[in-house]
């Protein structure tokens, strides 16, 4: 299926990634922060998966470079937004990434109300953190949120939600 038109949205949907394979259990950090690393989160596919308009979530590890990834899938941008402003994601934020600066809505710059939306969050675990202001272990995090474009063709099922709406798809 082809995507287009990534947007920005703040890091705390990457936090659902609680996949852990081959992450470090935390360690002591200078000062009194203690590091925290994904296997700190909590149950964030469980809360994606309870939000209002979320159609589908999914997760995959990758060899080397970005390692853990999560795809969630909504059905317009108010169930990005149901997710974005929920108490689970924003208790999250507050935790791990106490001094970034909170957006007070997401998607502000996207016009389209109904298209349906992917949001896939990539994360690479590392020994110490990386991240200005942020006990999280990470080297590197990541948020894009595409939609699909007409077209495509599908044979015997997508990566997308069965239910979905894709103008133009040819499902066989």
């Amino acid at each position: 299926m082809l995507l287009k038109q990534a947007l920005p949205i703040a890091i705390g949907v990457s936090i659902g990634i609680g996949v852990g394979v081959g992450i470090r259990p935390a360690v002591a950090q200078e000062g009194s922060q203690k590091t925290l690393t994904v296997r700190d989160f909590p149950d964030l596919m469980s809360g994606l998966k309870a939000t209002p308009g979320c159609m589908e979530v999914k997760n995959s590890t990758f060899n080397g470079g970005k390692q853990l990834a999560i795809y969630a899938w909504f059905k317009n941008k108010a169930a990005v937004n149901a997710w974005y402003h929920s108490p689970m994601h924003r208790d999250a934020m507050k935790r791990f990434f106490p001094k970034l600066p909170g957006k007070p809505a997401s998607l502000d710059d996207f016009k389209d109300e109904k298209a349906p939306l992917l949001v896939v969050a990539t994360v690479t675990p590392s020994e110490k953190p990386t991240i200005d202001g942020s006990p999280l272990a990470v080297s590197q995090i990541a948020i894009e949120i595409y939609t699909p474009v007409p077209g495509g063709v599908a044979f015997g099922g997508s990566f997308g939600p069965k239910d979905m709406d894709v103008p133009g798809i040819t499902r066989m």
